[in-house]
């Protein structure tokens, strides 16, 4: 009688403890359709990126397909950029350098991480580089058909700044390859989120961080949002959900958990309700927000007309830690200099050398001792150094 008790407990527990919350956006059918912008023969959409420095969706699906579609901040509205297809089987897609005309993905069918680049139009991809996680020092093992479908990448700050723990050595990790950064996964089996540290130039070259586990037993799709550094999880076991993560841990039994801030009940399409895409757009700031996508992975032409929806606007978790990046820079020295689209002019030359950093603090450019560069920055805010001061730069 009182294991009983103790087993109704535990259900109760844990049905309070992750009750899902209320979809913070519109209904399915309320959102816009973006399924029409993409060309007739893309089907089984599988994974997407929001890339907000180009204002980019990038869209992938089983068969090989790759799109991207181009948001007009002017007009509000969506295009088709281009669109490519070989013989690869991509699930997830991410980016780590988003000014870069490059992106990666997870191959569920061989168990790869594949890094490709591609033309200005985005009607060609090439494959540059490849990672076989099926290789040492990779525990993950062949799950056939039940393998990783989501792919993401968590720049280093946020890392550090959440104290993320390798479950692996049970140490605080930062990325050691070059990336800047670490690859999370989404895995089918057991809905585990895999880390690894990858060498961006090396095939096979990359190093475990860690397995941890998450609120459902399969997962599909990641998105990470850099504003909040919050982790976005897909579920589309039995229902369709999304679980909140802010990269912290905890350990029981020696296996390592995702804490789940919040998990909401996405709201289900007609016909066939296998959604496996998610991509949100930074929370702040607030002016510029985008929302969220959703996409599905089918194949009736019916289904296939639905499969992208755009929910804006959608009320994202966090708060503003990109402001929090900044003020953790002293600029009490600066460095005088002047800007525009393609310049930047110092008021003398420095004398060392001269970086350039992303918002998130990974060194973008470097540049000789000079007094006027010519850059191809995007618009937005970077960290300038030299000389050894700092001053935040604004490319318009």
């Amino acid at each position: 009688m009182r294991k009983t008790i103790l087993i109704l407990i535990i259900l109760l527990f844990k049905t309070f403890t992750f009750c899902q919350s209320a979809w913070p956006s519109k209904t399915w059918s309320n959102a816009t359709n973006l399924s029409t912008l993409l060309p007739s023969s893309i089907e089984e959409l599988s994974g997407l990126h929001w890339n907000n420095d180009l204002k980019r969706l990038l869209t992938v699906g089983d068969p090989g397909y790759f799109a991207a579609l181009q948001y007009n901040t002017f007009t509000g509205q969506f295009t088709l950029l281009g669109s490519a297809k070989n013989s690869d089987g991509p699930e997830g897609i991410t980016q780590a350098n988003t000014s870069g005309n490059e992106f990666y993905t997870i191959d569920e069918k061989n168990y790869e991480i594949r890094k490709y680049i591609f033309n200005s139009s985005f009607t060609s991809v090439t494959k540059l580089n490849s990672w076989n996680l099926l290789l040492s020092p990779s525990p993950m093992t062949n799950t056939e058909n039940s393998g990783p479908e989501g792919i993401c990448f968590v720049p280093d700050y946020y890392l550090q700044k959440t104290g993320f723990v390798s479950s692996a050595t049970g140490l605080v990790y930062t990325s050691k390859k070059g990336m800047g950064g670490l690859m999370f996964l989404a895995h089918q089996d057991g809905g585990y989120v895999w880390v690894f540290d990858v060498n961006p130039s090396v095939n096979n070259d990359f190093a475990f961080v860690g397995k941890y586990r998450t609120n459902r037993s399969e997962s599909c799709d990641l998105a990470f949002d850099k504003s909040t550094g919050l982790l976005y999880i897909l579920h589309n076991i039995d229902d369709n959900y999304l679980e909140v993560s802010d990269l912290r841990t905890t350990v029981s039994g020696g296996m390592y958990t995702l804490t789940t801030l919040k998990e909401y009940f996405i709201p289900n399409p007609s016909g066939t309700e296998n959604i496996e895409g998610f991509a949100i757009a930074p929370k702040y700031p607030q002016t510029s927000t985008l929302g969220a996508w959703l996409c599905r992975d089918v194949t009736k032409s019916s289904e296939v007309a639905d499969a992208l929806r755009w929910f804006n606007p959608f009320t994202a978790d966090g708060s503003d830690i990109q402001t929090d990046i900044i003020n953790t820079i002293d600029f009490s020295n600066k460095i005088f200099v002047t800007t525009s689209k393609q310049f930047i002019r110092f008021s003398e030359v420095p004398t060392t050398e001269i970086c350039i950093y992303s918002i998130e603090g990974k060194c973008i450019q470097r540049h000789e001792p000079t007094l006027e560069i010519k850059h191809n920055l995007k618009s937005g805010i970077y960290i300038l150094k030299a000389n050894y001061k700092t001053t935040k730069i604004i490319i318009h």
